[in-house]
C-alpha cells in the first residue's frame, strides 16, 4: 500500500479570507504528487477538532509565557487571537501536514510547512505591504512572537521563490535553527499543449509585424491583482499607465491599452471614471476573467506594463512567458527575473522612494507616495520606454525571444513542483520518524 501523506492547504478558513486564497503557486502543486493528497475544503468544526484547537492554544500560550521571550501578556493575547481557535478547529479532515501559504496563521503545536514570497508576510497582521517603511522589526514583539514559531520542531521549513527571501531568512531572525529551514524554489509556469499552439502563433505574428511610428497599432495590457482590490490599480502602477499611456497616444494614435481592472471610483471619485473614458482607445475589463480569457489578452499584448510599488511574481512571469514585452518597475525583487535591456524593460523610480531592502533584509515599503501626487520624472520613464517598444520592431523582437526562453529555462513548472515534492518527502520521514520512534 502507497503511503499517502495528507496535507491541508487552509486558504479557505476564515483567519485567511483577507489575505488570501486560491493562489495560483499553491494550485499548481495540488495533484502534482501521488502519493500525496491535498484537501483544501475545509468543514465546520467538530467537537474533537474544537478541543485539540483548544489544547493547542493553550500549548502556545504557555510557550510564550516564558519569561525568556519576555513578552507583554497582551502581546501574547493579540498573537494568538490572530490564528484565530475557529480557524484552527476547520482543520477537521485526518491530516498529517499543514501546507501555508505566505502566513504561519498557526499555533504552531502540529507538523506544518509554508510558502512565502517576501519576509514581511511572516509578520501579519501586525505588518504588512506598504506599512514597513522604516520600522525596526527586530524591536516590536511581533519579531520574537514569529521566531518562536518559525524556531519551533512543529515547523518542517520554509520555502521562497526568491532568492533573497531564502537567502536572509536566517538572517533576519540570526537564528540558524530557522536558516536550516530555508528552501529556494524558483516558480514555474506552464499552459496546456492548445495554449502553447496559440502562444507560438501569437509571437510569429508579432514577430513578422514592423508596425512602427505614428501610425503603430500595438497593444499595451496592464492588468489588476486577482482579487481585483480596487486600492491595487493604484499599488500596480495603473495610474501611472494611464498618465504615460495618454501622452503616447499623442504621438502613437492608432495604440491601444487594455485594462484589466474595476476603476476605483470610490476611492478616487467619480470623475475618474470619466478621465479614463476620455483616454482614446483604452479598452477596459472591469470583471473576473478565465483562465483562458487572461491567456487571449497575453497573447494579443505587445507589451505588458506592470510599474508596480512591490514585486508580482506570477504575473511578471506570464507576460514573458506569453511573449509580451515587460515593461516593469525597478521593485526589490524584480531583478531576480529581469535584466534591463535583455530581458525587459525597467523604470527606475521605485527603489528607494516607495520600497527597499534594510539591513535585515526585511522589506521597507510605503505606498503614501501614490496616494500623494503624480511622480512625473516617473511617468516620464514609463512613457519612454513604452516609445521605444513602439519605436523600434527589432527590441520587441528581442527582448520577447530573450524573455520567454529565460523563462522556459529557469522557471519551468517541473523545478517547481519538483521543488516541493523534496520539502514534501523530508517531512513525511520526519512525521513517519515521530511516529515510529
Amino acid at each position: 500500500m502507497p503511503d499517502i501523506l495528507r496535507v491541508i492547504v487552509p486558504w479557505t478558513a476564515p483567519v485567511y479570507r483577507q489575505w488570501s486564497g486560491p493562489h495560483p503557486m499553491m494550485t499548481s502543486l495540488l495533484g502534482a504528487y501521488p502519493e500525496v493528497a491535498f484537501t483544501t475544503a475545509l468543514t465546520a468544526p467538530t467537537p474533537e477538532s474544537a478541543e485539540r484547537a483548544r489544547q493547542d492554544e493553550a500549548a502556545l500560550r504557555r510557550q510564550l509565557s516564558e519569561p525568556a521571550l519576555g513578552l507583554a501578556a497582551a502581546d501574547v493575547d493579540a498573537f494568538v487571537a490572530s490564528r484565530d481557535r475557529e480557524s484552527q478547529a476547520m482543520l477537521t479532515a485526518p491530516h498529517d501536514l499543514v501546507l501555508h501559504h505566505s502566513m504561519p496563521f498557526t499555533f504552531g503545536q502540529r507538523p506544518w510547512i509554508m510558502h512565502i514570497e517576501e519576509l514581511v508576510t511572516l509578520f501579519a497582521p501586525v505588518l504588512w505591504h506598504g506599512q514597513t517603511a522604516h520600522v525596526r522589526v527586530r524591536e516590536l514583539p511581533i519579531f520574537r512572537l514569529v521566531r518562536h514559531l518559525l524556531e519551533s520542531p512543529a515547523c518542517l521549513a520554509v520555502s521562497a521563490h526568491l532568492r533573497h527571501s531564502h537567502e536572509w531568512l536566517g538572517r533576519l531572525f540570526e537564528s540558524e535553527r530557522i536558516a536550516a529551514k530555508s528552501r529556494y524554489m524558483p516558480f514555474g509556469v506552464e499552459f496546456p499543449p492548445a495554449v502553447q499552439a496559440r502562444i507560438a502563433e501569437g509571437i510569429a505574428k508579432r514577430d513578422a509585424s514592423e508596425d512602427s511610428g505614428r501610425d503603430a497599432r500595438l497593444t499595451f495590457l496592464f492588468t489588476n491583482s486577482w482579487t481585483q482590490d480596487p486600492k491595487s490599480l493604484v499599488v500596480r502602477g495603473g495610474l501611472d499607465v494611464l498618465l504615460a499611456f495618454a501622452r503616447l497616444q499623442q504621438d502613437h494614435p492608432n495604440c491601444r491599452l487594455i485594462l484589466r481592472s474595476a476603476l476605483p471610483t470610490e476611492m478616487l471619485g467619480p470623475t475618474f471614471a470619466d478621465f479614463v473614458r476620455g483616454i482614446p482607445n483604452v479598452d477596459i475589463i472591469d470583471r473576473m476573467v478565465s483562465t483562458d480569457e487572461m491567456a487571449d489578452l497575453f497573447i494579443a499584448a505587445d507589451a505588458y506594463l506592470l510599474p508596480s510599488v512591490g514585486l508580482h511574481t506570477v504575473s511578471l512571469l506570464q507576460a514573458m512567458y506569453f511573449g509580451a514585452v515587460l515593461i516593469a518597475a525597478d521593485a526589490p525583487g524584480v531583478e531576480e527575473f529581469v535584466t534591463h535591456n535583455e530581458t525587459g524593460l525597467m523604470v527606475p523610480g521605485r527603489l528607494g522612494r516607495t520600497a527597499w531592502y534594510d539591513d535585515t533584509g526585511l522589506l521597507n515599503q510605503t505606498f503614501e507616495p501614490l496616494f500623494q501626487g503624480v511622480d512625473q520624472a516617473f511617468i516620464s520613464g514609463l512613457y519612454g520606454e513604452m516609445n521605444r517598444v513602439v519605436a523600434e520592431p527589432d527590441l520587441r523582437r528581442r527582448l520577447r525571444r530573450r524573455a520567454r526562453d529565460h523563462v522556459l529555462k529557469n522557471h519551468a513548472m517541473g523545478p517547481w513542483q519538483a521543488g516541493m515534492e523534496r520539502i514534501l518527502g523530508d517531512a513525511r520521514r520526519s512525521i513517519r520518524g515521530q511516529k515510529s520512534g
